[in-house]
């Protein structure tokens, strides 16, 4: 899930901003890549982790040509067996697995806010500015046949704004977005909302979503914060667990995970100042401060509700990674990082898995009890997917990507400070992507998207 800004003008900044930082961070942020761990770990001296084989490239799709003068959000991305599916300019594409068009969906506007998570049955829904009044629409998709289900202004009224900030996650069946002044739930199949927020007298505010396994919210009520589970039938309550003291509002929330739950909370006007893990009776399990050590790769400012895309976790574990830098060589050009392992309960640290000379690591799923993360390439070397063990954050090989497009691959910056993934796994393929789009006078050769896989 990831909103955007509210109306027209306010949208346009906010991806000019995210587009400056992203171009800062992609001329200044170097070559990067990795290798197994420490502790536990196995340094790999600068090399490839040992295990799993050497992918193939599925495609390398181009950015589209367009007419939009400025660069363009395109948050949004899902893969099934057969189908790899990205918003694109005013539209969501889904490509078979050699790269060939299966289908395109087009939409009234640029996708503004887009769940992460599809249903069983591979349904999703997309935000997207259909004309004036920012982002103001909302549809589902069926990700397999590009079929659009349904269509549907978001609500407006006397004293409620039909749009704006919009926070959109799919859970159990059911579509749950909220919007500056409103919220409202829908059933994936459509039909008139399951509940939605009252023309006046409403003292909750919905910041946030997050979906998947359950639906959560945030609630902001006058400034008392807490999390709830919902009945996404219902909107009811069946827990709730009081926030701590030092956010700002129910936006300095993210919400990581929900099966098991994971919040990254930011403080004193950081974007990530902690972890919460929550159990299953709505119990603070553990917390553990995040200070300036770690990268847990969250979109910028108070955007994206969903978006904090290297940290992860299993019912066990909590796995985060720490900044670049510099490594144990003489080089201060050699740069490094870790994944440290935190335990679910407790919040307190098990291990540290180390990425090895010269070379960095990024948590990005989970697979069983394990993580999942990404290499970034390093110089004329292709990037590699590993999985970290719970028990001492051992690292195995599952993917070495290919050396050829080693220079390609890096042009998708890890971590990402976008409000999108620039990384998916799904599968045993991996895919990069951007989350921001070139306008027509500031083209570059840089692809949508790339596919890998055994």
């Amino acid at each position: 899930m990831s909103p955007s800004g509210g109306g027209g003008g306010l949208n346009a900044k906010v991806v000019a901003i995210v587009g400056a930082v992203l171009a800062v961070a992609l001329i200044a942020g170097g070559v990067w890549a990795f290798s197994g761990g420490d502790d536990g770990g196995g340094e790999a001296k600068g090399g490839a982790v040992p295990g799993g084989g050497t992918a193939k490239q599925l495609f390398s799709l181009k950015q589209p040509d367009t007419h939009v003068e400025d660069s363009q959000g395109a948050d949004g991305s899902w893969a099934t067996k057969k189908i790899y599916a990205k918003s694109s300019i005013n539209a969501v594409e889904g490509y078979r697995m050699n790269g060939a068009r299966a289908w395109r969906v087009p939409l009234g506007g640029p996708v503004c806010s887009a769940s992460p998570h599809m249903t069983a049955d591979h349904r999703t829904a997309v935000a997207y500015e259909g004309g004036s009044g920012g982002c103001n629409s909302v549809a589902v998709l069926d990700l397999d046949t590009g079929k659009k289900l349904w269509d549907k202004p978001i609500p407006k009224g006397e004293h409620i704004f039909g749009g704006g900030d919009v926070s959109l996650t799919v859970a159990e069946n059911t579509v749950a977005l909220s919007w500056i002044g409103g919220y409202a739930a829908f059933d994936i199949d459509g039909g008139p909302p399951l509940w939605k927020s009252k023309e006046t007298g409403e003292t909750c505010e919905h910041a946030r979503y997050g979906g998947g396994a359950k639906l959560l919210v945030v609630l902001d009520c006058e400034g008392s914060l807490t999390v709830n589970r919902l009945d996404p039938r219902t909107g009811h309550s069946t827990w709730d667990v009081k926030l701590p003291r030092g956010l700002d509002d129910g936006r300095d929330v993210r919400v990581i995970d929900t099966d098991p739950v994971v919040l990254v909370l930011g403080t004193g006007g950081e974007t990530a100042s902690e972890v919460m893990t929550v159990d299953d009776k709505g119990t603070i399990a553990g917390t553990f401060s995040l200070g300036k050590r770690y990268e847990p790769g969250c979109g910028l400012g108070g955007l994206g509700g969903e978006a904090c895309f290297n940290v992860v976790a299993t019912d066990d574990v909590v796995y985060v990674s720490t900044k670049e830098h510099t490594g144990k060589g003489d080089s201060t050009l050699e740069r490094t990082n870790e994944v440290m392992g935190f335990d679910f309960r407790t919040g307190k640290l098990r291990w540290k898995s180390s990425a090895g000379a010269d070379r960095t690591v990024y948590p990005v799923a989970t697979e069983g009890d394990k993580a999942v993360a990404y290499v970034p390439p390093k110089l004329d070397k292709g990037g590699q997917v590993v999985s970290v063990s719970p028990d001492g954050g051992k690292q195995r090989g599952l993917l070495t990507l290919p050396d050829d497009s080693a220079d390609t691959q890096d042009e998708f910056r890890v971590p990402t400070v976008g409000t999108s993934n620039s990384v998916l796994w799904a599968g045993g393929h991996l895919f990069l992507q951007r989350g921001l789009l070139s306008g027509k006078y500031e083209k570059d050769a840089a692809p949508l998207a790339m596919g890998f896989g055994g």
